[in-house]
C-alpha cells in the first residue's frame, strides 16, 4: 500500500513538472511573438491614391499640387490601398488614437474601410475588423480634420512661415490578438497646408 502511494506521488509529480515545462514554453512562445510583432512595421500604403476635399476646402489649388488653408469644417480625404507586407496575419481596428498632437493643423481623425479609390466618405463604412492575409491589402479611406486642439500661441496675426504637408496616418491593428499602431508613411506629401493665422486657428478652436 505504501509502495503504490510512492508510485503514485512520483507519477504526480511528473506530471506537475511536464505541466510546468509545458507553460514555461507557452510563455515563452507568447512573449517571443509579442516581441516580435512589436518589432515590425508590416504596413504600407500603395503608390497609388486619390485626394477629395469637403466643400469648405473647394478652392484646393490644382489636382497635382492641392493646397489648402486652415478652415473650421475643412476635412480631406484620402483614398488608397493599405497592404500587409508581413508574414503574419493582421486585423485592422479601423479609428485612430487619441489626439496628442497640437501643432499640425489637419490632423486624421478616422480610418474606414472603402474601395481604395473614392474620395466619398459616403461611400465608406467603419471598421468592425477586418483581416489582411501577408501580401494582401484592403481599400481604406483616411479623414483629416481640422484640429480643434491646434495651439494657437504658434501663429501671428498674418500667415507667415513655413507651411505644412500631409504624408502620414495612424493605423490601429492585432496580430494574433496583441495590439499595435502604426504610423504609415505615404512617401510624399498628399497636401500641402499654409501657415494659419492666429485668426484662422481660433476660428477652428474656438478661441
Amino acid at each position: 500500500m505504501l509502495l503504490r502511494m510512492i508510485r503514485g506521488d512520483q507519477a504526480g509529480g511528473a506530471l506537475t513538472k511536464v505541466l510546468v515545462t509545458l507553460l514555461v514554453l507557452a510563455l515563452l512562445a507568447l512573449a517571443g511573438l509579442f516581441a516580435y510583432t512589436r518589432s515590425q512595421n508590416p504596413l504600407s500604403a500603395a503608390d497609388d491614391h486619390a485626394v477629395g476635399f469637403s466643400a469648405a476646402l473647394a478652392d484646393h489649388g490644382t489636382a497635382t499640387d492641392p493646397t489648402v488653408a486652415l478652415e473650421p469644417n475643412g476635412q480631406i480625404y484620402l483614398a488608397t490601398t493599405l497592404n500587409n507586407d508581413g508574414s503574419l496575419p493582421i486585423e485592422i481596428r479601423g479609428g485612430v488614437a487619441t489626439n496628442q498632437d497640437r501643432e499640425s493643423p489637419y490632423i486624421p481623425v478616422d480610418v474606414l474601410l472603402s474601395d481604395g479609390k473614392s474620395t466619398n466618405p459616403d461611400a465608406a463604412a467603419h471598421f468592425d475588423t477586418d483581416r489582411i492575409d501577408p501580401h494582401h491589402g484592403v481599400g481604406i479611406l483616411v479623414v483629416y480634420a481640422a484640429n480643434v486642439d491646434l495651439n494657437c500661441d504658434l501663429f501671428t496675426d498674418t500667415s507667415s512661415g513655413v507651411g505644412s504637408s500631409l504624408q502620414t496616418f495612424p493605423i490601429r491593428y492585432t496580430t494574433f490578438g496583441i495590439p499595435d499602431q502604426q504610423t504609415v508613411d505615404l512617401g510624399q506629401p498628399i497636401v500641402t497646408v499654409t501657415q494659419p493665422t492666429r485668426a484662422q486657428c481660433e476660428a477652428v478652436t474656438g478661441g
